[in-house]
């Protein structure tokens, strides 16, 4: 099978890049706008999403069977500063993307995300109607339509996940909490914002099923456990063996965050285990995953 997987310099796209390269099954294809950091893993493409010439001669280069799609402008505060960026990095890429899936027959598989609704309930299923709280939010919903209204052979992934980065991406959640144990630096954390984080490589193999299946339609692929923010910390102390006393409490409704923030987006995995027969992991195997898959460099 024939993957091209976009944004891989990104800490989704780079770790999908070394999980299915590491496979004989697949041949991976990759693009991002910078120069690769796995030369020796994949085939590489450098260009603009934004292009869509470039995006139309890329699939004819590749003929890819599948495509997954990783970008989008993730930075949920940045979004809320500059919509027009969050759009143009987020929906016009989204629908190149599906339009060329489309033009040459390949198989779609866009990452969405949990920000998709008011978090004033839990556990939200594939079926909640979608009400976004802030701008990218909103976006995220708009490149899900556009993607599944231009080409029907695709796939919605909303999830949430943490694990290790590549040395040259910046530090993600799971590595600052990490490092602040580690390094015993008090930190505060929320004890109500509710999320189902799940460990990238299990999002991996979750989306290695969806790849070799029929499956169409929009998907939850995140930890089957629901947890605070604080919770998640305290775990993470028990699972790698840490002393838990330096973090402290505090309340999402404090918070300064330039983009309004919901306090639940914890997501039903149901679907996926009636489907698929299959549990997705809690917090404690995320994290047993994450502690079992730490590279040596980050004991520093």
């Amino acid at each position: 099978m024939k993957i091209l997987i976009t944004g891989s310099n990104g800490f989704l796209g780079s770790n999908l890049v070394r999980f299915f390269s590491a496979k004989r099954e697949y041949e991976v294809h990759e693009t991002s706008q910078h120069h690769s950091y796995f030369p020796e893993l994949s085939n590489f493409i450098m260009g603009d999403l934004l292009d869509a010439a470039f995006v139309d001669s890329l699939f004819l280069a590749i003929k890819p069977d599948l495509v997954i799609n990783t970008v989008s402008l993730a930075n949920v505060d940045l979004c809320e500063e500059n919509p027009k960026l969050a759009y143009e990095l987020t929906v016009r890429t989204a629908k190149n993307v599906a339009q060329a899936a489309k033009r040459h027959g390949s198989r779609l598989i866009y990452i969405s995300t949990d920000h998709l609704f008011e978090g004033n309930k839990s556990m939200y299923s594939e079926i909640e109607m979608p009400a976004p709280v802030n701008v990218y939010g909103k976006m995220k919903v708009e490149a899900e339509l556009i993607s599944r209204e231009i080409h029907s052979n695709t796939v919605i992934v909303r999830t949430n996940f943490f694990g290790w980065s590549h040395s040259h991406h910046t530090q993600t959640f799971g590595e600052w909490l990490y490092s602040c144990l580690n390094k015993k630096i008090p930190i505060n954390l929320y004890t109500d914002y509710y999320f189902t984080p799940i460990e990238v490589t299990y999002l991996a193999e979750a989306i290695e099923t969806l790849a070799t299946s029929d499956f169409t339609g929009i998907i939850n692929i995140t930890g089957s456990q629901r947890c605070s923010k604080y919770e998640f910390g305290i775990t993470m102390s028990e699972v790698f063996g840490l002393d838990p006393s330096g973090i402290h409490s505090s309340k999402i409704e404090i918070s300064t965050f330039k983009a309004k923030r919901q306090k639940d987006l914890s997501l039903s995995t149901e679907k996926f285990r009636k489907i698929f027969g299959r549990n997705l992991p809690d917090l404690k195997e995320s994290l047993q995953r994450f502690y079992n898959t730490k590279p040596i460099e980050k004991h520093k």
